[in-house]
């Protein structure tokens, strides 16, 4: 089985023991804490090893499914899980789907799971479906990641992702928004949501500033 070494993110360090992520029932892995998985591994689409620690993974279903008496490709709409790795080898995984109208079906509320393969335990894990404008929107999936991540406030720090809206901003039972947390991570937050040109106004400000 091949090591990866990518981003701090495949390495094996000291004593630390890697853990094998598969991916199940015609699933496929595109990125992982916003790195293409291809760029990592001829085999990263399929299984990934992984230290122990926390990981945004992106994932769809891309397989052959029966439509009447023919076969064709169903390809899903990608999407975000937040997904823990420990010891164990887990997969990422979904029913068996053998026809296309059961896809079509299963992937208007999609189910997931994540089975452990030493015990066979499985756990549900929530997914988020990464939604894309335009034509070809899917076909540079990095950057639709960094713009998901940018819109919804999530940087990654020690190889790990951390979502600074969860950090930073609180919403009390009547919907008044209270802004927490540190200045540093309240600066982390907004420099994420800014845009290009934003973040080159912001720097040339503080070179005025002679910070």
């Amino acid at each position: 089985m091949r090591m990866l070494i990518a981003a701090g993110l495949l390495a094996m360090q000291g004593t630390a023991v890697a853990a094998e992520l598969s991916a199940d029932n015609g699933l496929e892995f595109l990125v992982i804490n916003g790195k293409n998985v291809k760029n990592l591994s001829s085999e990263g689409d399929k299984r990934l090893e992984l230290e122990p620690g926390n990981y945004q993974l992106v994932a769809r279903f891309d397989d052959e499914v029966k439509r009447g008496s023919k076969t064709s490709m169903f390809t899903s709409k990608p999407f975000v899980f937040d997904i823990t790795v420990a010891n164990d080898d887990i997969a990422l995984t979904i029913p068996k789907l053998k026809f296309e109208s059961q896809a079509a079906a299963f992937f208007r509320n999609p189910e997931w799971e994540v089975e452990n393969l030493s015990s066979g335990n499985t756990n549900k894990i929530d997914g988020v479906q990464l939604t894309g404008s335009g034509f070809g929107s899917y076909n540079n999936m990095e950057k639709a990641v960094a713009k998901y991540n940018q819109e919804n406030g999530i940087i990654f720090e020690g190889g790990s992702p951390q979502d600074l809206e969860e950090v930073v901003v609180a919403i009390d039972e009547k919907g008044n928004v209270d802004i927490k947390g540190d200045t540093l991570t309240q600066l982390k937050l907004w420099y994420t949501k800014a845009t290009t040109e934003e973040k080159k106004a912001f720097k040339r400000w503080m070179i005025d500033q002679d910070f």
